[in-house]
Parts: structure tokens; sequence; C-alpha cells
């Protein structure tokens, strides 16, 4: 067993590299897939580099929990281990994981050799948790630069489609422009506090009383910087204005790869946000909690308008994500104890509601039963009630309805700000909830309205008692229905069978699909282990 305590007032090194362990571990296992095509044929490596990546998640996992009752400093004060860390570790971790379920049957059915797809993974979620785990601001700008690269890469990976590759392009254009941003913020915040340390800088500011004392260009220069600092972090959340590589990058991308953008960036950019909030953007210099406000309220409803618009199922995510975007960072407002956590309780429930709406997007497209195309969803739901059932819970879900986590997460974060005082923000974000509700029921309604393009017929079952109308669709000889007359119980398969679809992904489904009825129904564990969580941050 590993002793904490020798390693604590042992060599620094050792300390340095305890507080990056979990990440440690995902960058060995990646180096080890790049290293396994070097001695395996190409369609055998794509085979043992997808169990290799899902082994170097568990593996990070479980060093995440042998660690997850300990703080630890490391590499000169720009990486710290926490509570905070555990919790976004997790939520990152199982954005991964959901991902690498995701993507073996996705591009076995292209007929893609992926040897160093998941290495690149494994890559890009090691660079989300260095990024929450990030107390320097250079170190905060090296990790989105590792994240960014990895990202480039993953969204033109399909190398025959133009579209891909467009997508890629724009994505690594814009993000070089916020990457300047970022790092011209980082300049000016050194230049007035003549430091880089998150806690350093905060500790600074605390000290000084800049309404009398503090010098006047100073404080310009750290206004200036927190402008820039807050530019090039709100393009990784996908806030208004900031948003425009959004849409593009996740219809170009591979279906996985839009849910790892989703889903992993998205927490990885708001939980250094988080720290930076805390330990600067507190202080409200130049009235941030004002700059904040209307950025919430902007981004909520151009997200929401530019969904109700779309027929592109992707991009319809893509701007939804956008407005969720939104209601996080009206948590986020809040602050204190009730916005954090539920700001990171609605970041772990919009994992798995996302992940699993992607999950049944790629089944059907593997199947080659529906495009992103929403009207090519029509009648599925009666073809396939599992799956149409699952993806209606999902969308249900992402609009906050009740017994959904996705309605425990909005709760917690307007209940938050309510407690803030910041009532008129919740009643635009209650407002913007409603209207994206129609586009989110917009798909359920196409998936259960008739398909007049199929040929399907009314099977009449009866047991002498009751009869069943069933819709059936002659297109698999797998189909099958059939009714217990003796006990009067029926039991009926589904039209069409779903047994082509990979059991990786009916995984990820189940999987999606219990957390997202758990976190809403029973919310409550998660709650407090989200508040456990936030006490880290105020540790300064």
């Amino acid at each position: 067993m590993l002793d904490l305590a020798q390693i604590y007032n042992g060599y620094y090194l050792e300390k340095s590299l305890l507080s990056v362990m979990p990440e440690a571990v995902l960058i060995v296992f990646a180096f080890l897939i790049l290293l396994a095509g070097l001695f395996n044929n190409p369609s055998k490596n794509s085979v043992n580099s997808y169990y290799l990546a899902l082994i170097g998640v568990a593996f990070s996992f479980l060093y995440l929990f042998m660690l997850s009752d300990h703080t630890i400093k490391g590499f000169y004060g720009s990486i710290v281990f926490d509570k905070f860390d555990v919790f976004l570790f997790t939520a990152i971790l199982l954005s991964g994981f959901l991902t690498i379920l995701m993507s073996k049957n996705y591009f076995d059915t292209r007929s893609v050799l992926i040897p160093e797809y998941y290495s690149l993974v494994l890559f890009s979620v090691s660079a989300m948790m260095l990024l929450v785990s990030s107390i320097n601001l250079i170190m905060i700008f090296l990790s989105i630069e590792f994240m960014s690269i990895c990202a480039y890469i993953l969204t033109g990976y399909l190398k025959g489609e133009s579209r891909s590759t467009e997508a890629a392009m724009k994505y690594f254009v814009l993000g070089t422009f916020a990457s300047a941003f970022l790092l011209f913020g980082s300049v000016f915040i050194y230049a007035a506090t003549g430091h880089l340390s998150l806690y350093k800088i905060h500790n600074f500011i605390f000290e000084q009383n800049y309404n009398a004392h503090y010098a006047y260009n100073l404080h310009t220069f750290l206004a200036i910087g927190l402008i820039l600092l807050l530019v090039g972090l709100a393009f990784k959340m996908s806030l208004f204005p900031f948003h425009a590589w959004t849409p593009d990058s996740y219809d170009g991308a591979p279906t996985p790869v839009t849910n790892l953008m989703a889903t992993g960036i998205k927490i990885a950019a708001f939980g250094v946000f988080i720290r930076v909030f805390t330990s600067i953007y507190s202080f409200n210099v130049f009235n941030f909690y004002n700059i904040l406000w209307i950025l919430a309220i902007l981004t909520m409803t151009f997200g929401n308008f530019a969904a109700l618009l779309q027929t592109d199922l992707k991009r319809l995510i893509a701007y939804s994500s956008i407005a969720q975007a939104g209601y996080i960072l009206i948590g986020v407002i809040a602050g204190g104890y009730y916005g954090i956590s539920g700001t990171l309780f609605y970041l772990l429930a919009y994992v798995f509601m996302t992940a699993g709406a992607f999950a049944i997007i790629i089944m059907f497209e593997n199947l080659n039963l529906a495009s992103v195309n929403i009207k090519s969803y029509s009648g599925l739901g009666y073809k396939y009630p599992l799956a149409g059932a699952a993806f209606s819970f999902f969308l249900l879900s992402l609009a906050g309805i009740p017994v959904t986590a996705g309605f425990m997460g909005k709760f917690f974060v307007f209940s938050a700000a309510i407690k803030s005082g910041y009532y008129w923000l919740v009643v635009i974000a209650l407002l913007n909830s409603a209207f994206a509700a129609y586009y989110y029921i917009k798909i359920i309604v196409k998936m259960y309205m008739s398909d007049n393009n199929n040929n399907g017929g009314q099977l009449n079952l009866s047991n002498g008692r009751n009869s069943i109308i069933i819709n059936a669709v002659n297109t698999n000889k797998d189909s099958q229905s059939y009714a217990d007359n003796g006990s009067g119980k029926t039991a009926l398969t589904e039209a069409v069978s779903l047994k082509s679809a990979a059991p990786a992904l009916i995984i990820a489904i189940i999987i999606c699909l219990i957390f997202t009825l758990i976190l809403g129904i029973f919310p409550q564990p998660v709650i407090s282990f989200a508040s456990r969580s936030v006490t880290s941050l105020w540790s300064i």
C-alpha cells in the first residue's frame, strides 16, 4: 500500500508526480497504444487500442479513488490535486469512457482504421484533467493548448470527408485567436499583480484597497487582463458571442468526438473558469458580475433561438449546448457553496444525458436507419420502441423535464441564483427553458409520427380477451411477434431487430439511462459530494 505520509515528507518530485498521477496513467496508456501499433497489423491494433484505452481509464479511476481524500500541490504550485478535482475528474473520465464505448462500432462500420484514435482521446482527456487542476496562468494556457491540439486532430479525423476537414480548420483558426486572448490576458494580469499563481493573485488583490490606494494604472491593467482572459475561456465554454466554432465543429466531427467536445471540453472549461472566478473574478473588479450576467442571458437566448431553426440534429444539439452553457453559467454567477455545487451537479448530469443522446444517434447512423437530418427520424419511435423511448428520455432530460437529471441540475442552479438575489436572471432562464422544450419535443413528435415511406402493416394479435395492434415492418428476418395465450401475457419483440448494434454501444446507452434517472430521482448523494468538493476552492 502506498504510504502517502512518507511521500509528503519525502522528495518534492515524488509529490509533484503524485499530484498528476491520474493524468499520468492516461498518458502512459496513450503511448502504449502508439507503441502497440508498431508490432500489430492495423486491424488487430484497432481492437487492442480499444481495450487498452478502456483499461487506461479504469486505472485512472483507481488512482483517483486512492488519492481522493488528499490535497497535493506539485510543480512549484502550478498544479493542485484536491476534492474539487476529484468531482470534475470523475465527470471527465466518465465522458472519456462513454466516448470510447461509442467509438469502436462507429469507426468499424465506416471501415476506418483507428490505431491512433484512442491514443488521441486519452491525451485529450488527460489534458482536460490537467486544465481543471491548474492554478497557474501559464499552466492553464499550456493545458488548453494541449487539449485544443488533440481536439483539432480528432475533429478532422474523417480524412475523406470535406466537412470534417473544414470543421477542423475553422476550429483551429478560431482556437488560435482564443489562445492569443488568453495569453495576452495573462500578461496584463501579471503586469498588474506580479504573480501567475491564482492563489497569489487572489491574496494580492485582497491586500490592495484598489479604490483608494491601489494605483490606477495597475487597476486598469488588471481589468484589461481579466477581460481578455474571460474571452479566451468563453471560447472554450461556448459562450455567446464566442461560440462560432461550436456548430461547425460538432457537425463535422465524428459523432463520438462531438460527444467528447460537448461534455469533456465543456466540463474542463467550466472547471478552470470556476477556479479563476473564485480566485479573481469574485472581487468584482470592473463590475464583472454584470458582464457575466449579460453573457448568460445572451448565450441561453441565442442558443435556443438558433436551435429552433435547425434541421440537422448535430447542429441542433450544438446550439442546444450553447444554451446549456448559459444555464450552467448562472450557477457560477450565483457563487458560494450552493451555486458552485449546483454547477458541478449540472455538469455531471449533462455528461449522461448528452452522451446518451449521441449514443442513440450513432446507433441509428450505424444501422443506416437515419442520417443527421431530423426528417429521417420520422416513424423510428414505432419501429424501435426501446431506442425511441430512450432517446425521448434523454431529450426530455436536456429540456429539464421533472424526474430527470436535467431537471434537478436546473433546479439546483436556479435555486442558488434566487438565494443570491438574481431573480430576473432566473425568470429569463425559466422562459428560455420553456422555449427550449419546443425543439426537443419536436424531435420526439417526429419520431412518433407515421412514416409514409415505409410499407408497414398492422398485425392484430388476440388472446380471446383483448387484442393488440402492433406496427410491424417486415424488413428483418429476425423480427417476430408472439402472444402467450395461456397466461394472458403478451411478449413482443421489436419490429426491427437491433442485434447488429454493438454491445458496447448498448452498454453506454444503458449506463446513461440509469444515471440520468437516478440523478433525477435521488440527487442528494451527488449534490452532497459536489458540496464537499467545493470546500477546497476556498482553501487559499
